[in-house]
Order: C-alpha cells, then sequence, then structure tokens
C-alpha cells in the first residue's frame, strides 16, 4: 500500500504548498515542500525521492541523493 497516498496536500496543490504529514518525523520537510514523497527509513536514513503520492513502493535513496535532489 502506498503510504504516502494517505498524505495529500492541504493547500491547493502547488508544490511547496503545506502537506499534512510535515510534522510527522518520519517525512523530510525539505524534500516534502519540493514535491517529493520524502518519506525516511528511520532505520537507515534513506529517503524516498519519488514524486508525492506516487504508484507503488518507495524507493528509498542515500541523504547524498537527497541533498543532491535539492541543490539541482
Amino acid at each position: 500500500m502506498d503510504m504516502n497516498a494517505e498524505h495529500p496536500f492541504t493547500g491547493a496543490g502547488e508544490t511547496g504548498a503545506l502537506r499534512s504529514d510535515l510534522s510527522n518525523v518520519n517525512v523530510r520537510e525539505d524534500l516534502a515542500r519540493a514535491g517529493r514523497c520524502a518519506n525516511v527509513h528511520l532505520a537507515t536514513g534513506r529517503t524516498c525521492l519519488l514524486p508525492l503520492r506516487h504508484h507503488g513502493p518507495c524507493e528509498f535513496h542515500k541523504p547524498q541523493e537527497a541533498d543532491d535532489i535539492l541543490r539541482g
């Protein structure tokens, strides 16, 4: 089941709009505001970089890869 499908944008649906899941420790806020799933696998520190509300399971990547996404 896609966990982030339960956490839609609470704003107008624009990238960077507030999401109801930003207060969760398993969501990386900076990536979430960039329109990414941003679920963090707490045991490894890896983050899902797929788009918000993606289909299928999360794909977790190293923290460096997530930082590279934010830098463009």
